[in-house]
């Protein structure tokens, strides 16, 4: 044995060259070049046969030809994230997959609109990337999440993609636990709330809660993620640069190559907001890159329900249809006179705020109106904690002061716990109002049940019929958990299994709410909050119990059943009663927008609900204080939403650039039964197989120079090889292609493809065949002759690399 020879290693099934041989305590240890897995290795010389003795047998060439082809299709563009076949994605999903891989690094915005599964793609992202990029120390991911869909994150990486999140923060790993969890985990899931920073500690000063925080932020950022995922990426764009949340972000962001941003609403129609999220992508953006569709075609991925198809060809969505329920009071006068009560306090408390200038006034009282829109259960717990806050003389009113600049960006909840924190005179005889207010609540509660409350019973009854099922599922939306708790009160005792989400609820919870509703409950009573993130397309009846002044806020609702997999027409419910400031709103704005819908086009109909979103409370303030120009007011506010929705008609345009076309439905992936199959063939040599079977693809030996050539029968005797070129490393920069010569005559790619697939199937080996100068000379010839097309692909403008061509296989091919 001598340097530079090659010989046979029988337990590994591979030629190595000999670098060394030396003697060590009266034993013979090689040195050794390992060309398929690029190590040096040391091995007991006497392990080591002439090259010329190796055998071939069928599953050798099996596997070998099983894993080129692999290396092929994934340069082809099959995907190696989906080859545990967990998951089917849509061709919508697929699209947005194959976008993202066209960008390296991957940073890139998914701005579907909402239900069509944002989630499982960037998980698809993330599943390719780890398969394609993963180094040495893993690859590692951070996403971004609100604590409400947190379970939807964990849950679908877990059950589609095979991967596990670790919760850090509320309800998992504390982040100040004593185990550094950003170094401790490869894969995590976060809420940047739990790093927000700490205002005051018992005996800290400024300096040192500076530098706490600073650290708890450092550490996050500088754990050297490979990909961040931000879900609700909209809200981290933030008010200003100055944000908090929106320089954690951008830090973030800055500090990863790969960057995925989640997002249903990516812009509000204003270009200073849209460019600071696009910031989070392309830093240049702050230094005033053009804003304009070429730059959002290449940072931003959208898709439509409209066009969206199944993998059948057929529409993915159902239609959906809204209709206004109008509940009478009947003989629940009480209930009325309460609901005009407290409406004439609301009056009075708006007035007060507008005179004196004190929004904080103005936000409780319309909080009122909504309280007694949605129940007396609810407008008589927010009269008791009122009548415990307000005092006779004193302290100015104190306001929820961190909260009161972001109030509307508050859920129906957050809004009422603020009522807690409402302490101080608000107006000359307030304290009296409330009293009285709050006695003619208890004897309406004492009464009876709400008449929305026997609406619904009736309604649940009527859809059994429709529906014919008597267990039909019935999704029921409130804003606040007192109406919650009264509706399951009034349920339960109808005989009716109902359980209820919102967001007080852990993660825990709420999945065993969701896991409840899908088996045995019937109604599902869910707040705001307590339906963030969740899919119910099990459900397709929505009961919008009490309906948000925004619209928008509705679509959400809706996006809850209205949603990938969803097989049946969706249908929803709008309660409002009679004679209630929220009909008469309504009823005239509906008008007035279906109005404006006509004239921009009803593809604009997003667009028109998120901009009559903005300022609605002071509509209805109008319509509580003013009644009798409410068609006035509502024709001023309408002429508003058209002018920012034709003044937005700019960004959202640049939107439009991002919209795919139809995909159409992709074929089944040969992947999987590909790597199935080198598997099998692997195992079946003896070696132990590999925990992930990717790292196959990078321990495929060479076939060298002096090493003998497998006998396989053909329709044509010559020459079969398979060859590997590279451009650069990872999954992307490989590929294979495979060349067959005939004795006689010109290639036969034909040949060569019929061939590749019948020793992946298991070609019987009838024996081994060394080549001769010429015969090896002739294959280099073929390699290099062939090979230059496939690895020109591979460079795809990159600095050229050094030409990389290797040899994986040669058969000899007899009739």
């Amino acid at each position: 044995m001598i340097p530079n020879e090659w010989r046979w290693w029988t337990e590994r099934s591979c030629a190595v060259r000999v670098l060394e041989v030396r003697d060590l305590w009266g034993t013979s240890v090689a040195e050794v070049l390992v060309p398929g897995a690029g190590t040096v290795e040391r091995v007991l010389a006497d392990r080591l046969a002439p090259l010329s003795s190796r055998q071939w047998v069928a599953n050798e060439l099996a596997w070998r030809a099983a894993a080129g082809r692999a290396i092929q299709l994934l340069a082809n563009g099959q995907h190696a994230g989906l080859r545990e076949r967990l998951f089917e994605p849509l061709p919508h999903q697929l699209a947005v997959l194959d976008r993202a891989l066209g960008r390296d690094p991957v940073r890139l915005a998914l701005c579907d609109e909402v239900g069509m599964g944002k989630t499982p793609e960037a998980l698809m992202v993330m599943a390719e990337l780890k398969a394609r990029h993963a180094g040495p120390r893993g690859f590692r991911v951070l996403v971004v999440a609100p604590k409400g869909v947190q379970l939807q994150w964990v849950a679908e990486a877990r059950d589609k993609f095979g991967e596990e999140l670790v919760r850090v923060g509320p309800e998992g790993l504390p982040v100040d636990a004593g185990v550094d969890p950003w170094i401790a985990f490869a894969q995590v899931i976060w809420t940047m709330d739990s790093v927000k920073p700490v205002r005051r500690r018992a005996g800290w000063s400024e300096d040192r809660l500076d530098e706490y925080n600073d650290r708890r932020f450092r550490a996050v950022i500088e754990a050297g993620w490979d990909l961040v995922i931000f879900d609700e990426a909209h809200r981290v764009a933030g008010a200003t640069d100055e944000v908090a949340r929106h320089r954690l972000a951008r830090d973030l962001a800055d500090s990863t190559p790969h960057l995925l941003l989640l997002s249903g609403t990516p812009h509000s129609g204003k270009s200073d907001a849209f460019r600071r999220f696009l910031t989070l992508l392309d830093p240049a953006f702050a230094a005033g890159r053009a804003l304009n569709r070429a730059a959002v075609q290449e940072l931003i991925v959208r898709n439509e329900k409209v066009s969206a198809i199944d993998n059948d060809g057929k529409p993915l969505f159902p239609p959906l249809t809204t209709s206004l329920e109008v509940v009478p009071y009947g003989d629940r006068r009480l209930e009325q006179a309460l609901y005009e009560a407290v409406t004439e306090y609301v009056r009075h408390g708006w007035d007060s705020a507008k005179r004196e200038r004190r929004p904080a006034i103005g936000f409780l009282v319309l909080l009122m109106q909504r309280l007694v829109s949605s129940s007396t259960t609810a407008i008589r717990t927010a009269l008791e904690r009122r009548l415990s806050a307000v005092v006779e003389t004193g302290a100015q009113l104190r306001f929820f002061s961190e909260r009161s600049e972001n109030w509307t960006d508050l859920t129906g909840e957050e809004q009422y716990t603020a009522l807690e924190d409402a302490q101080g005179e608000a107006w000359g005889n307030e304290r009296s109002e409330v009293e009285l207010l709050l006695d003619l609540a208890r004897r309406t509660e004492a009464s009876g049940a709400d008449a929305k409350a026997v609406y619904l019973l009736d309604l649940l009854r009527r859809l059994q019929r429709e529906e014919g099922d008597p267990s039909v599922k019935l999704l029921v939306f409130t804003e606040f958990v007192a109406t919650q708790d009264m509706l399951l009160g009034v349920l339960g005792r109808a005989g009716v299994p109902a359980v209820a989400l919102n967001g007080s609820m852990g993660i825990d919870e709420r999945a065993m709410a969701q896991d409840a509703f899908a088996a045995s409950a019937q109604v599902l009573v869910s707040t705001d909050a307590g339906g963030e993130g969740i899919n119910l397309q099990f459900a397709h009846l929505v009961l919008n119990y009490d309906l948000p002044w925004a619209p928008s806020a509705v679509t959400q609702r809706l996006g809850r059943v209205h949603r990938v997999k969803q097989r049946f027409p969706v249908r929803a419910f709008n309660l409002v009663l009679e004679n209630s400031v929220d009909r008469r709103v309504l009823e005239v704005l509906g008008e007035k927008l279906e109005r404006i819908l006509a004239e921009v086009g009803i593809d604009k109909r997003e667009e028109v609900l998120q901009s009559a979103s903005l300022g609605i409370e002071e509509l209805y303030a109008q319509a509580i204080s003013e009644p009798d120009h409410l068609d006035q007011d509502a024709t001023g506010f309408a002429a508003r939403v058209r002018d920012d929705v034709l003044a937005g008609s700019e960004m959202r345009d640049l939107l439009s650039a991002a919209v795919l076309d139809r995909p159409a439905p992709a074929p089944p992936e040969e992947l999987p039964d590909l790597l199935a199959r080198m598997v099998d063939a692997y195992g079946a040599l003896g070696h132990r197989v590999p925990t992930d079977p990717m790292t196959l693809l990078n321990m495929l030996p060479e076939h060298v120079a002096g090493e003998p050539a497998p006998c396989v029968t053909g329709p044509v005797p010559g020459w079969w090889s398979l060859w590997e070129a590279r451009a650069h490393d990872g999954l992307d920069g490989r590929n294979c292609l495979v060349v067959f010569r005939p004795d006689r005559g010109a290639v036969r790619p034909d040949v060569a493809t019929q061939l590749w697939a019948n020793l992946i199937e298991g070609s019987d080996v009838a024996g081994n065949r060394p080549l001769t100068t010429e015969e090896w000379g002739a294959l280099m010839q073929a390699g290099n002759d062939y090979a230059f097309a496939t690895f020109d692909a591979l460079v795809q403008g990159r600095d050229a690399p050094t030409p990389w061509l290797a040899l994986r296989l040669a058969v000899r091919v007899d009739v």
